[in-house]
């Protein structure tokens, strides 16, 4: 072996090596403390007949070894593989089946708060009402990734004039109580059929992919900018239930994520620096503050550091491609 040759295969083992201490950082959870109310975690894994830590259902193999050996022999566009081989579709059924358990259990608390809200809103508490609904309204925004899966049910609960914000409207414009029974009434009725939904919907791996980033890119258009809750001022409360829900999207899919670049790591990085801003936020006012009681300081520096996320999450969806990227003819 040559002089040459011997350097090259030297520097081959010592990446290696260094590659193999970056992914078991990344493997190290830097997941923040959750925010303050309710939040519920995905449970982890089963450990006892447990196959190999990252393993996809059905084998004995990573995902991106299962990933790879479906792909072996093809090429991407301009004749290369990809650096990162797309996913097989059934790496993504139990980061979705752990979703469906936790947001049909959300669905039952929400249906518990709806049934506090009908209750105040009937006796006439509007103190009371405006409390839970800001509660059952943080819980659907908990649940997070199956709104594409609802289908009509899901704007008859968060409907522009329809169930939550119907309610909204009136408790926070001074409407009378008695008139919002009837919208309380319909609202427990959609909220009941809300498990049976989540279990069932369709969310399709790409669905699911897309939710990790497009959750929180809700928050900036709607909650951050006051449009969805404009008459409660919820929005700050909100884009903290959304990064709850975000969180649980990725922690469902931190074994699919291993091993595929570092999009895993600096997600929770950047999420760990939003958690902070936003607890700060309720640290000094004692509370979730209506958008309208934010300091200009406290806005920006939320709105900046949500923007960061953003940016930092928009890589997982192509992580988790399922499909080749197409092949762009060349122009002659």
């Amino acid at each position: 072996m040559t002089a040459s040759a011997s350097r090259i295969t030297v520097y081959a083992v010592l990446a290696a090596a260094i590659t193999a201490g970056v992914l078991c950082l990344l493997g190290r959870d830097p997941s923040p403390a959750p925010l303050p109310g309710p939040h519920i975690a995905v449970a982890p894994a089963p450990q006892h007949g447990a196959r190999p830590h990252g393993t996809v259902v059905g084998t004995r193999e990573s995902a991106q070894q299962v990933a790879d050996s479906a792909i072996e022999g093809t090429v991407g566009p301009g004749g290369r593989r990809p650096d990162l081989t797309p996913l097989p579709v059934r790496a993504f059924k139990g980061p979705i089946a752990a979703y469906r358990v936790y947001a049909a259990a959300r669905a039952r608390v929400m249906a518990r708060q709806v049934g506090a809200l009908a209750s105040a809103i009937r006796a006439g508490d509007r103190t009371a009402a405006r409390r839970d609904w800001q509660a059952a309204y943080a819980t659907y925004m908990r649940i997070g990734a199956a709104y594409g899966a609802l289908g009509d049910l899901d704007d008859a609960i968060d409907g522009r004039d329809r169930g939550l914000h119907r309610i909204e409207r009136g408790l926070w414009t001074g409407e009378r109580t008695s008139a919002l029974a009837a919208p309380a009434r319909e609202l427990e009725r959609d909220v009941a059929r809300l498990p049976h939904a989540l279990r069932t919907g369709e969310i399709t791996p790409l669905d699911y992919a897309t939710r990790a980033h497009e959750i929180l890119e809700d928050a900036q258009r709607d909650q951050v900018s006051g449009i969805a809750p404009q008459w409660s001022g919820a929005g700050v409360l909100a884009t903290a239930a959304d990064l709850s829900a975000t969180r649980v999207v990725i922690a469902t899919l931190r074994r699919v994520l291993a091993g595929r670049g570092d999009a895993l790591g600096q997600s929770y990085t950047r999420m760990a620096q939003l958690g902070a801003v936003l607890r700060r936020i309720h640290r000094d006012h004692g509370d979730w503050p209506p958008l309208n009681r934010l300091t200009r300081t406290e806005h920006e520096r939320l709105t900046g550091t949500l923007g960061a996320t953003l940016e930092t999450l928009s890589a997982l969806p192509g992580t988790l491609e399922t499909t080749l990227p197409p092949v762009i003819p060349r122009i002659r």
